[in-house]
């Protein structure tokens, strides 16, 4: 019976929301992940980190992390980078990275 249950995805909400594991990260990784993250925890350890999101290809951007503190970022993520002062904690799903294309934020915005 559970081997014809639907594969957790887009069309599949409730799937989506609570499957899935943790992955520790250490800093100073660029991570491509085999699964889709549904958020993303970093923290900044002694002096200010930053991490960096990628979308299919290219780098996007970097957000600054400030020493001591944690900053959580929810969407859907296969590859980021942390600095080397920043750990990260990434919520993963069950669906596979390679059935899923990231948008180009270039073309999101319309700028």
């Amino acid at each position: 019976m559970s081997q014809s249950w639907p594969k957790p995805g887009i069309g599949h909400v409730g799937e989506y929301q609570v499957s899935g594991h943790v992955l520790p990260v250490a800093a100073s990784t660029t991570v491509n992940l085999n699964y889709v993250a549904s958020s993303i925890t970093a923290t900044a350890v002694t002096s200010n980190g930053s991490i960096t999101f990628y979308d299919s290809s290219n780098q996007t951007g970097s957000v600054t992390v400030p020493a001591g503190t944690s900053v959580r970022f929810t969407g859907k993520f296969i590859k980021f980078a942390t600095a080397a002062n920043t750990t990260a904690v990434v919520e993963l799903t069950n669906i596979p990275a390679s059935s899923y294309t990231p948008p180009r934020f270039g073309i999101l915005s319309g700028s």
